[in-house]
Order: C-alpha cells, then structure tokens, then sequence
C-alpha cells in the first residue's frame, strides 16, 4: 500500500494546513493543489481495495477496510498502474500487479455538504492496457467546472479477465473490481463535496460501464451513465472464454485445475503467454490490427458468467438514465495501426478488402461487401486522382465504424428504451485542430485530415484541450471554437450527472427515439459546436442481421426491429446509406491526406 510511513508523519502535520485534506473512514487523505490555476485538489492513489496478489490473484476483490498507518495517507504521488498486456495509452511510471487505487479531483472550497455533482471515469484501452495516470485523463480542469472527478484502476487482460472454471477462476475480476470502485465512490465521496453519481467511460471502458449499467444493482452504484464510443460489440462466448483459459493454463505449463500454479508465476511470464498465445486473434473476428469481436472470438474481456453479469448486456439494456455515443470516423485509427504508411496503403488491392472482410466475418463477408461495395469506394477515390490503396483504407475504415462502434451504440441504446429508461444518443462529427494522442503528433498541423476518429471526444468532456509534447516538439492549443464547444459538452455531462438528464437551459437534446427505418432518429451532434439533429442508423439493420448470423441466432434482430413485419430490412446497396449514410468516404480531407500520412502506432480500442 501507499501509505505514509510513521517517519513523515511529522511532516505532513506540519505542512497540513496549507495542503488539502479529506477524513474518510479509513483517516486523513493528503492531496495538492493542480498547478494551472484551477483552484482544485487532487487525491491520487487512494486505495479502494486490497492488493490482489498471491492467494487474492485471479479472485474477486477485497474492498479496502483498514485505517492507514498513523491515521494519516500520503495522496499527492500517483498510484502504480496495473500490470499492462499493450502499448498504447500506457501511462508512465511503475506496473504493479498492486493497482486498486482511485484518484480524486475536487474544487479545494468543496465540503461534506457541497453535494457537487460525481463524474467516474472508466478509461479504454480494449481492458488489456491504460491506467487512470494517463495525462489525457487528468481532471484538474474538469473539476474546476463545480464537479468531482474521480477515476478508478482496474485488473487487466488475464489479470482482470482469465476465466478457468476447473481451477476456481471464473473471470470477470476488472468488471468487479470497478463494482468495488463504485461503491467506495458511494461510501465516500461526500467528504471530498461530492453527490450523485455519473459513470462514464471511453472504448472499452464504456463497453465496461454499459455492462455495470445493465446489472441489478446498477442505480446502487451511479445514477446515470455516459457510454462513450462503443457501448457493447458482443461479449466473448463462456465458452470460448473457458478455451482460452486453458490455452494460456498450458503455455504456462500449468495444470487446468491447479489454481496456486497460476497465482505463483510471475507477471513477466503471463505477459509472455499473453502476447504468443495462438489461441487469441484466431477464428472469425480475430484479424490482427483489424479485428472486429463477436462471441467467438477469444479474448479477455466481460463474459456472461451467470454470477457477476447474469444476463447477456446486449438484450437486457441499461437500469439508469444513460446517454450512448459514437464518433464519426471511429475505424480510421484501426486502419492506421494496420497499414501505418504510405507505402503499405498505396499498394493496398481490392483483394485486401475482401481478405479483411472474410477474416472479420467469415460467410457474412459476400453480404457485407454487397452493402459496401468495394467499387464506390474506388469511383470516389479516383475522382480525386488517388489510389485504389486509399480506397480499400477508407472501405475498411467505414465498415469498422459502423460494424464496431456506431450500430452497437445503437443496438444498446435500444434495448435500453425498450425497458423503459430514458435514453439520449449523439454523433461527434469535429474534425480537431490538435493531435490529441502523442502518436497523431506525426500529422503535425493537418491533424484534421484524420476526421472524428476514436478518442477525439476525450478533451473536449475533460476540457484539457491544450496539448504539450515535449519528447515530440509539439505544442498546441485549441481554437475558441473548440473551447466554446468544450464547455458545452462539460455543461451537459454535468446535467447528465447531477439531474439524470443531459440537458441544460442553454441546450435541449432530444431523447432517443426508437424509428422505423433507424434514419432519423433524434440526438445531438457534436460538429463544430452542440446542435439538436437527427442521426442515421438505418445501416444498423444490417449489421444486427449480420451479428445474428455469426451467432446462430435471431435474438439482436428481433430487438432492433420496429414490428413483426416480415418484410425485407431498409438496408440494401442502395438504400441502406439513406438520408446521407453513403458507403463512399464521409470523409475526403481523410483520402487527400493519406499520400501523405506518417504514422507508426497501432491505435487500440
């Protein structure tokens, strides 16, 4: 644990008075003051459960129940972050299989009876990688808003997720150790000056988020929820979850049913068997660098395992108020960490687009690709005088969004309404002028060309909207446009927090509509500032058709569709990008862009 040792004790007494301090059960939390400003304290690695190693690896978490040592925590050094199986959105600093601490940022004025509005953050990074420490993460401008930002570590790939039935481990541990989470946050938080509850999570994290949302116990834990760039794709079938387990069992030269094998290898070793496992990335779904998932493939992630998630996320629908959301040109970042150069998209051929498209969804494939032609993507792209390379770039890019991220957005948030509680959606369409990831600083000042892709949202709900990278000689500050839509956004996740509703006097969003055709159902759009518009999912037929066929089952389409009416589904060649949703690019400064484009990093969901 973090805590402070009986020899500065003295220290920190001394210096009490001009640092920040919380009682809490457990005793007094030190933290400090963010340095912009912003007239906010932070409280950084504050332990919410027991350290899950040894006998605790693998098993659900112990909430964290002691009193610190000499009654007093050190809050102002950051927590080690949890042991990561990638490499992106990795924060610095030590990895630890100890990792169950949260942060905490509140205005420094703020009181046990303040009862600021609670925003929870539960970062992406496909629960293989990330940490709360993730500079993009900090919430000293957020809180500056009247708010109380708190964000939460959790287990990760095998860590989190290895699920093994014979050896007494059956999964699902980063998902618990965020229901620890929360109810720490619910325990505790008034003395920091915080209230109701909003959860919200980005990537993964709000597939995690929309999974918690979707539990029983879900209005214990927040009272509302934001589902931020993919609300759920598909959960990893148990089975295919239980096969994976006993393949990474045996790289480890572990029996099936021996538990203290598993706990007593070092954390080195998991990595290994993690990153050559064979098992993984195999099977429909599992293209490497492009991999679309659905219940066969094998990764670690939620499963439906009866006990902690007892019914499948996809058809039970969220308990609390929650808004879902996507961005406009999510896959671009998929493809680019597939093909990261000039040179590999140049001699890019339409046999790619059908190699990708077999290895995502094997039979649906020939479907598919009469919904996305390969040849409008090509016609487009040659009016422009660039290559068929581009083409096949922007097809997959195009059919990742709306296969990963937009049609799931959609599919949650119906059977979401269709339970009865209140639902909003939105489209973030801005084209930003600074790279908001260190590996977009490669594009320089034509960050823009890369469109609304996947993470473009995160600034501008925590408001860091001023980017300095030092290691890469790139500074940038936003427009004021930029700003202005910033603080709408702050303003309307604040009112999802602390009314229910993401609303405000000076901004009505419309709540979600269930429509015949999916074409026009109402949201907001995030462009160039926050405007009430309709969104178009009618595409979202086909993939819940698609989504059913790789399932062996009708139980999706049956939850999208408007009525009983056997007739055919609006989706076609033709008519399934309706209402503007065509299959050639959204996105032309994007095509123009990649003769030119120099960037290495695989973007991970």
């Amino acid at each position: 644990m973090k805590l402070l040792s009986s020899t500065s004790v003295s220290a920190v007494v001394a210096t009490a008075l001009a640092s920040p301090s919380v009682t809490i059960d457990a005793g007094n939390v030190q933290g400090g003051m963010c340095s912009g400003g912003q007239g906010v304290a932070y409280y950084k690695g504050i332990p919410f459960a027991e350290p899950p190693v040894g006998d605790l690896r693998f098993q659900p978490p112990q909430a964290y129940n002691k009193k610190y040592t000499n009654g007093v925590l050190n809050s102002t050094g950051s927590a080690p972050t949890c042991i990561q199986f990638g490499t992106q959105t990795v924060p610095d600093g030590p990895k630890s299989e100890d990792c169950l601490y949260l942060n905490v940022w509140a205005p420094s004025d703020a009181t046990k009876d303040s009862q600021l509005p609670v925003k929870v953050f539960v970062f992406g990074g496909s629960d293989t990688e990330g940490g709360i420490e993730y500079p993009l993460y900090d919430g000293c401008n957020l809180a500056e808003k009247d708010t109380v930002v708190v964000s939460l570590n959790y287990r990760l790939g095998p860590l989190g997720f290895l699920a093994l039935d014979s050896a007494g481990i059956h999964g699902n541990q980063g998902i618990q150790d965020l229901i620890v989470g929360f109810e720490w946050v619910q325990k505790s938080i008034s003395a920091f000056g915080g209230d109701p509850v909003l959860a919200f999570g980005q990537s993964v994290g709000a597939t995690d988020v929309y999974t918690l949302a979707t539990l029983p116990r879900a209005p214990s834990l927040f009272k509302s929820a934001i589902v931020e760039s993919i609300a759920l794709p598909q959960l990893t079938n148990k089975s295919v979850a239980q096969k994976l387990g006993v393949s990474i069992a045996k790289q480890l030269k572990c029996g099936v049913k021996d538990k203290s094998c598993l706990q007593s290898v070092s954390s080195a070793d998991l990595q290994k068997a993690f990153y050559s496992n064979t098992y993984m990335n195999s099977g429909v779904g599992g293209l490497e660098g492009i991999g679309n998932s659905n219940s066969q493939t094998p990764e670690f992630w939620p499963i439906v395992d009866g006990k902690v998630i007892k019914e499948n996320p996809l058809t039970r629908g969220a308990q609390v108020p929650t808004v879902f959301g996507f961005n406009q040109l999510e896959g671009a970042l998929d493809a680019i960490g597939k093909w990261p150069s000039p040179k590999l998209i140049a001699n890019l051929t339409a046999a790619d687009y059908k190699n990708f498209l077999r290895g995502d969804w094997g039979a649906a494939a020939s479907t598919i690709e009469k919904y996305y032609p390969f040849s409008e993507f090509e016609s487009a792209v040659k009016k422009l005088g660039l290559s068929a390379g581009s083409a096949v770039f922007e097809a997959v890019a195009r059919v990742l969004t709306d296969a990963h991220f937009k049609c799931p957005t959609y599919e949650s948030a119906v059977a979401s309404a269709r339970n009865g509680h209140p639902v909003w959606a939105y489209e973030f369409t801005h084209n930003s002028t600074c790279a908001w990831l260190d590996t977009l600083t490669a594009l320089g000042d034509d960050v823009s060309f890369i469109g609304a892709a996947h993470t473009a949202e995160l600034p501008f709900v925590f408001g860091n909207m001023n980017f300095t990278y030092p290691s890469k000689n790139y500074t940038c500050n936003s427009s004021q446009a930029e700003q202005n839509m910033s603080k709408e956004m702050i303003s309307l996740w604040t009112a999802m927090a602390e009314e229910g509703k993401p609303s405000t006097d000076a901004i009505q969003w419309p709540e979600f509509k269930i429509t015949t055709s999916g074409a026009n159902t109402p949201g907001m759009i995030f462009g160039n500032s926050s405007t009430a518009g309709p969104i178009d999912f009618s595409v979202c037929k086909l993939w819940a058709q698609i989504t059913a066929k790789l399932d062996g089952s009708n139980t999706t389409v049956a939850a999208l569709s408007p009525s009983s009416s056997s007739s055919k589904h609006a989706a076609s060649p033709t008519s399934a990008f309706s209402s503007g949703e065509k299959a050639a690019p959204a996105s032309m400064s994007l095509l123009i862009y990649l003769g030119t484009l120099t960037m290495g990093a695989t973007m991970l969901l």
